[in-house]
Protein backbone atom coordinates (compact mmCIF):
# COMPACT_ATOMS: atom_id res chain seq x y z
CA UNK A 1 0.00 0.00 0.00
CA UNK A 2 0.45 3.22 -0.64
CA UNK A 3 1.16 6.40 2.09
CA UNK A 4 -1.08 9.17 1.70
CA UNK A 5 -0.23 12.34 3.49
CA UNK A 6 -2.81 14.08 5.05
CA UNK A 7 -3.21 17.63 3.18
CA UNK A 8 -1.83 19.23 6.69
CA UNK A 9 1.52 17.14 6.20
CA UNK A 10 2.16 18.39 2.45
CA UNK A 11 5.45 20.23 1.98
CA UNK A 12 5.12 21.73 -1.95
CA UNK A 13 2.32 24.55 -2.59
CA UNK A 14 1.81 25.24 -6.05
CA UNK A 15 0.65 28.02 -7.72
CA UNK A 16 -1.27 29.04 -10.27
CA UNK A 17 0.60 31.53 -12.98
CA UNK A 18 -1.53 34.86 -13.64
CA UNK A 19 -1.49 36.82 -16.66
CA UNK A 20 -0.13 40.46 -16.00
CA UNK A 21 -2.96 42.60 -16.10
CA UNK A 22 -3.57 43.93 -19.84
CA UNK A 23 -3.24 47.74 -20.30
CA UNK A 24 -6.86 49.48 -21.08
CA UNK A 25 -7.83 49.95 -24.90
CA UNK A 26 -9.12 52.85 -25.70
CA UNK A 27 -13.19 53.48 -26.86
CA UNK A 28 -13.95 53.50 -30.58
CA UNK A 29 -15.09 57.11 -29.29
CA UNK A 30 -11.97 58.45 -28.41
CA UNK A 31 -10.24 56.19 -31.33
CA UNK A 32 -12.57 58.26 -33.21
CA UNK A 33 -11.41 61.13 -31.92
CA UNK A 34 -7.95 61.23 -31.47
CA UNK A 35 -8.01 60.40 -35.24
CA UNK A 36 -9.94 63.33 -36.06
CA UNK A 37 -7.62 65.39 -33.71
CA UNK A 38 -4.79 63.98 -35.94
CA UNK A 39 -6.01 64.73 -39.28
CA UNK A 40 -6.98 68.50 -37.81
CA UNK A 41 -3.40 68.57 -36.96
CA UNK A 42 -2.34 67.58 -40.34
CA UNK A 43 -4.55 69.73 -42.21
CA UNK A 44 -2.92 72.73 -40.11
CA UNK A 45 0.54 71.74 -41.47
CA UNK A 46 -0.06 71.50 -44.82
CA UNK A 47 -2.32 74.99 -44.64
CA UNK A 48 0.65 76.74 -42.91
CA UNK A 49 2.98 75.35 -45.39
CA UNK A 50 0.85 76.62 -48.19
CA UNK A 51 0.72 80.02 -46.80
CA UNK A 52 4.58 80.15 -46.31
CA UNK A 53 4.84 79.26 -50.11
CA UNK A 54 2.21 82.08 -50.84
CA UNK A 55 4.36 85.08 -48.47
CA UNK A 56 7.79 83.40 -50.38
CA UNK A 57 6.06 84.11 -54.00
CA UNK A 58 4.63 87.22 -53.32
CA UNK A 59 8.07 88.05 -52.19
CA UNK A 60 9.50 86.85 -54.65
CA UNK A 61 6.89 88.78 -57.19
CA UNK A 62 7.49 91.98 -55.24
CA UNK A 63 11.09 91.81 -55.89
CA UNK A 64 10.96 91.26 -59.46
CA UNK A 65 8.39 94.39 -59.84
CA UNK A 66 10.99 96.32 -58.43
CA UNK A 67 13.64 95.11 -60.32
CA UNK A 68 11.72 95.86 -63.53
CA UNK A 69 10.69 99.32 -62.69
CA UNK A 70 14.80 99.85 -62.12
CA UNK A 71 15.10 98.62 -64.74
CA UNK A 72 12.96 100.58 -67.13
CA UNK A 73 13.85 103.62 -65.40
CA UNK A 74 17.47 102.85 -65.44
CA UNK A 75 18.08 103.24 -61.69
CA UNK A 76 21.00 102.24 -59.92
CA UNK A 77 21.60 100.38 -56.37
CA UNK A 78 21.52 103.98 -54.66
CA UNK A 79 18.53 104.92 -56.55
CA UNK A 80 15.30 104.49 -54.70
CA UNK A 81 11.46 104.47 -54.60
CA UNK A 82 9.06 105.71 -52.29
CA UNK A 83 6.26 103.23 -52.92
CA UNK A 84 3.23 105.34 -51.46
CA UNK A 85 3.74 108.43 -53.83
CA UNK A 86 5.75 106.56 -56.61
CA UNK A 87 8.67 109.06 -55.93
CA UNK A 88 12.29 108.46 -57.13
CA UNK A 89 15.32 109.20 -55.26
CA UNK A 90 18.58 109.44 -57.70
CA UNK A 91 21.65 109.06 -55.51
CA UNK A 92 19.61 108.32 -52.05
CA UNK A 93 22.18 107.98 -49.32
CA UNK A 94 21.37 104.93 -46.84
CA UNK A 95 18.77 105.94 -43.83
CA UNK A 96 17.53 108.69 -46.07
Amino acid sequence: MSKIKPVSEATETFTIPTQPPQPPTLLDVDKLALELAKAHRQTALAEAQTAQARAENAELSFRYTVLQIYRKYGLQDNDTIDPTTGTITLGAKEGQ
